[in-house]
């Protein structure tokens, strides 16, 4: 009886051991799940970020940083894209160049906080009375280009026209008690005088441009 008894207890001992084994086992497995979704969870944020940089450098590569409208290059870069497809269709194209007049006094006067204010104030102005399909960008300084798909001479020239009316109205406030207005001349030139070549409508409108500084 007594060997039965201890080998009954030695049984039930083996059992306890195997039932903490599996315990510890089931503890490890659910540890190593844990650990498995903590790190896909890093490597999900890691790409997020790097997908977020990635957008933000493109961004920042195609974007003016303080206008938002587009850089120069990639102005350049739609703008000849777009006048290659209107030149398969057929279809006119305005360009339209302008240019803050006297901005250097405000830069000179108020600072440079506030000439970067009346360009934004600018900007935004002038998307207001652009088209969706319109390519706006900043070409340097405060000059801007805008590219007018499906747009005729006399639409160019009213769009422009009305552009200018609403920069001239802006009262732009820099601070309590301390606002200015601005005014701006435009250049204009269309594809059926000067054709679809990017050079050549920049050349006319430059001129045109010039012309109106003058």
């Amino acid at each position: 009886k007594k060997m039965k008894l201890d080998a009954l207890s030695t049984q039930n001992k083996i059992l306890q051991l195997r039932q903490k084994l599996a315990e510890k086992a089931t503890e490890t497995s659910r540890l190593y799940i844990v650990l498995l979704l903590v790190m896909l969870g890093v490597i999900v944020l890691w790409l997020l970020r790097l997908k977020h940089s990635q957008l933000r450098f493109r961004r920042l590569a195609r974007h003016d940083g303080l206008t938002e409208v587009f850089n120069r290059q990639h102005f350049l870069d739609e703008t000849e894209r777009t006048l290659q497809r209107l030149h398969k269709t057929g279809s006119n194209a305005c360009l339209v160049m302008l240019d803050l007049d006297h901005f250097k006094q405000v830069n000179d006067n108020y600072g440079h906080a506030a000439g970067d204010k009346v360009l934004q104030r600018t900007v935004a102005t002038c998307r207001g009375e652009l088209r969706g399909s319109d390519v706006f960008g900043r070409l340097g300084g405060e000059e801007f280009g805008i590219l007018m798909p499906a747009c005729s001479p006399e639409q160019g020239l009213e769009i422009a026209s009305r552009i200018r009316s609403v920069v001239a109205a802006m009262v732009i406030e820099l601070e309590p008690g301390t606002s200015v207005t601005v005014s701006a001349s435009f250049g204009l030139a269309c594809s059926d005088h000067s054709g679809y070549v990017l050079g050549q409508l920049f050349s006319d409108a430059d001129a045109a441009l010039y012309r109106a500084k003058s």
